[in-house]
């Protein structure tokens, strides 16, 4: 898939989460009002400020859409379809994740060497170590 395209498929799918996100942010607000209005005698309805903080939904929206463009520019040899490439940039933050952590693990393996096997297990890690044997009392 070109990369421009790819690009552009990515940040829909970012767009499209955020608006999942929104869309949940919006209707817990109005499923409070319509609880509050439920009320007898009827309490104060919540501020829609209670659920939705214009300046850090519209910051981490704008996130999640250049997240989605980048893994569709990072992903675009892989993606054949639209369908693919959104469900890449759905994805983004998850998958540049974990492709970052499995690219610094294997940079700090190569630099370190491979872990030498210990012989005896670590006394953190309760599963490996045996249970004492019984005493016998007299």
């Amino acid at each position: 898939m070109d990369w421009l395209l790819a690009m552009a498929y990515g940040a829909i799918g970012g767009a499209v989460v955020e608006a999942v996100v929104s869309s949940d942010r919006v209707l817990a607000w109005n499923a409070a009002r319509h609880q509050a209005l439920g009320h007898q005698p009827a309490t104060p309805v919540p501020a829609l400020t209670l659920y939705v903080d214009p300046l850090s939904d519209i910051a981490a929206g704008l996130t999640r859409i250049l997240l989605g463009a980048v893994a569709g520019l990072l992903f675009h040899s892989q993606v054949t379809g639209a369908y693919a490439a959104i469900a890449v940039g759905c994805s983004a933050p998850t998958v540049l994740r974990q492709l970052g952590s499995a690219r610094l693990g294997a940079a700090f393996e190569l630099e370190a060497g491979p872990a030498e096997p210990t012989a005896e297990p670590h006394a953190t890690e309760p599963h490996l170590t045996e249970p004492a044997a019984p005493q016998e009392q007299a």
